[in-house]
């Protein structure tokens, strides 16, 4: 009787294939016949459920970023704006208090050392804020210093009586126009752009392209499997399907929201803080020109045609935007007219003395009145919009961390319904 030899472990398992026709060959036994199609189908719709599960959870948490990146470029452009109006209304209280002669009024010359003050952190703060704008900011900031410097010679010679103060004043105000306030409108228009692509960003019809896709796949694996097996419900991909359609919806209803928020901020309090910031420069630089006019003393025409263009903004701009701004600045308009007829009718002095009047009904009153509630307006509108943007799909990471555990066990479910299958056809 022969003894044959031990069977050892290697030769009781299926030994791998040898060459390469083997690995062909054995491939295709998987995926021979109907059981081999189930698991290429079950392969696809694993990747199609991932695919799904992160494509959501990626849209999610982009969208979150966006709407952070947009807040974050909107607070930059309001305090572009503020610096711009800030600077301008500087003008306009040191060019008025000129007017005066000698020491200039102690409250005018404190509510101009505040809005100097104010340019001044706001070139820090947004150099700390964006990066992108540091090397405009630092050029700015040697502007205003330009200015600033201008400014205070212009006010010593003034103390003194001596003309020359008047041409310091004129190229510091030129200057400023020509030098700093480009760059600022440099550093608005950048972050306006920005703002806008962030807003384009939390469009959610790529995800929706993507999500019913996979979900009209997964869909159609089903209705193949359920014809080709006779068994119309498969309850483990029938909840793999609902599953992956309830992240598609969460993640769309998200989107959608951050999305319809974004928009409804853009063409609401963000325009509005673009337009009244828009109505305060050009307010300011119109109360500026006037006081130009005057120091001029009859060679200021140039000075009286900015005037008229300012005006011209402001009415365009609040005309149909609000009634009481415009009775404020009509208030007003009314008043840089009498000057206007006083020093055209030959008295200076008294164009002068109307002009630096404190009174309450007197021009500069009235002026005062106006930049006080389009500054409060202007503040109440950018800062509800940045509240808004601000935090917005806050709840998005926690969304996005959810889909993705629906994702890996839709990816379970689909396993287990399609190897059932598999197991049943046999």
């Amino acid at each position: 009787m022969s003894v044959s030899a031990p069977r050892t472990i290697q030769g009781s398992l299926p030994t791998a294939p040898r060459t390469a026709t083997e690995a062909r060959n054995a491939v295709r036994s998987l995926v021979h016949g109907t059981p081999g199609r189930m698991r290429l189908l079950g392969a696809v719709a694993v990747i199609v459920a991932l695919v799904l599960g992160a494509v959501c959870a990626q849209a999610l948490i982009g969208s979150r970023a966006a709407a952070d990146r947009a807040a974050t470029n909107i607070a930059q452009v309001v305090r572009a704006q503020t610096m711009q109006v800030d600077l301008l209304r500087a003008d306009a209280l040191a060019t008025n208090a000129f007017l005066v002669g000698g020491l200039e009024p102690t409250e005018q010359r404190a509510e101009y050392n505040r809005a100097m003050t104010s340019v001044a952190q706001g070139i820090t703060q947004a150099a700390a804020a964006q990066p992108a704008d540091a090397d405009a900011l630092a050029a700015l900031a040697v502007k205003v210093q330009s200015y600033a410097t201008l400014v205070e010679q212009a006010r010593s010679n003034n103390r003194l009586g001596l003309p020359v103060g008047a041409t310091y004043l004129t190229q510091a105000s030129a200057g400023l126009r020509s030098d700093a306030i480009p760059i600022l409108d440099a550093i608005v228009k950048s972050n306006e752009g920005r703002a806008q692509a962030e807003f384009d960003r939390a469009d959610s019809s790529g995800l929706l392209l993507v999500g019913v896709g996979s979900v009209l796949v997964l869909l159609g694996i089903a209705v193949w499997l359920a014809r080709r097996t006779h068994r119309y419900l498969n309850a483990p991909l029938s909840v793999a399907i609902v599953l992956l359609a309830l992240a598609l919806v969460v993640a769309l209803s998200t989107i959608g929201t951050v999305a319809a928020t974004a928009t409804a901020v853009r063409t609401n309090q963000y325009q509005d803080t673009v337009l009244l910031a828009k109505v305060s420069t050009a307010a300011n630089d119109a109360r500026a020109n006037e006081s130009l006019t005057l120091v001029k003393q009859g060679s200021g025409g140039s000075y009286e045609k900015a005037w008229q263009q300012n005006a011209t903004t402001v009415e365009k701009a609040l005309t149909g935007y609000s009634t009481a701004l415009l009775k404020q600045w009509q208030a007003y308009v009314g008043g840089h007219q009498q000057i206007r007829k006083l020093d055209d009718g030959g008295s200076w002095d008294g164009a002068v003395a109307l002009a630096t009047d404190p009174k309450a009904t007197a021009p500069s009153a009235r002026f005062a009145e106006f930049d006080k509630a389009v500054a409060a307006a202007r503040d109440e509108a950018s800062q509800t919009a940045i509240q808004r943007i601000d935090g917005l799909g806050g709840a998005a990471p926690a969304y996005a961390a959810g889909i993705a555990l629906l994702s890996l066990i839709a990816c379970w479910l689909v396993i287990r319904g399609m190897g059932k299958r598999i197991e049943e056809y046999r």
